[in-house]
């Protein structure tokens, strides 16, 4: 495996990867993310269930300035991948604004329920649905702005990631798991690297002949 930042690893495989229909699908998670926060930001707010009871869906009770902007930014998110959809020549850079903007989503769900543990899950989601672009990269720079997202407000803003405030043991448990999550992902992208390397090689030499 070529350790490679910068270039498009996949250009010579672009349509055999089928990033045109892959494109395509990742709009259209994201725009349902983005409908689906809506509608979950806009029912905690108005329900206020934190008040009421615990529950995994909502541990805080938000107000209507925290709502207005979190749906904003989701909107924002859903937009970014549609509106730059075929606009760059390098399809790495739209590979990498794509998985950003997904990722996105996971942070704001983690945030407007006060840290539910099992909103976190949705990071390991999106991680999976990241190999379809079979880009290797994208999950690891997903795993390293997580990391940093969730050690940063641990010590800022604890209750932004964590119903249950600061906890300095959570980061090292998770990266464990994000880890072997992050070694699975690889591979399963390496490996649909190659079948496409091998599918065109197969397709140049029926060319010849």
């Amino acid at each position: 495996m070529k350790i490679d930042f910068i270039s498009d690893i996949n250009k010579d495989n672009y349509y055999i990867l089928d990033y045109d229909r892959i494109d395509l699908y990742m709009i259209k998670i994201a725009w349902w993310n983005a409908a689906f926060f809506a509608l979950y930001a806009f029912g905690i707010y108005y329900f206020a269930p934190a008040a009421l009871y615990p529950s995994p869906f909502s541990w805080r009770v938000v107000n209507l300035t925290e709502t207005l902007w979190t749906v904003a930014i989701a909107l924002f998110a859903a937009f970014l991948p549609a509106v730059l959809r075929g606009r760059f020549k390098n399809h790495y850079l739209y590979r990498f604004i794509t998985a950003n903007a997904l990722i996105t989503f996971s942070y704001l769900l983690v945030f407007i329920s006060g840290g539910s543990i099992e909103w976190h899950f949705h990071f390991f989601v999106i991680f999976a649905l990241l190999t379809l672009y079979a880009d290797w990269r994208l999950n690891w720079w997903g795993i390293v702005a997580v990391a940093l997202h969730h050690q940063i407000l641990n010590n800022i803003a604890p209750n932004w990631v964590y119903f249950y405030g600061e906890n300095d043991l959570a980061f090292l448990a998770h990266a464990l798991l994000v880890l072997f999550m992050a070694i699975v992902t690889t591979k399963t992208c390496e490996q649909n690297r190659q079948l496409a390397d091998a599918s065109r090689l197969i397709g140049d030499d029926f060319k010849k002949i």
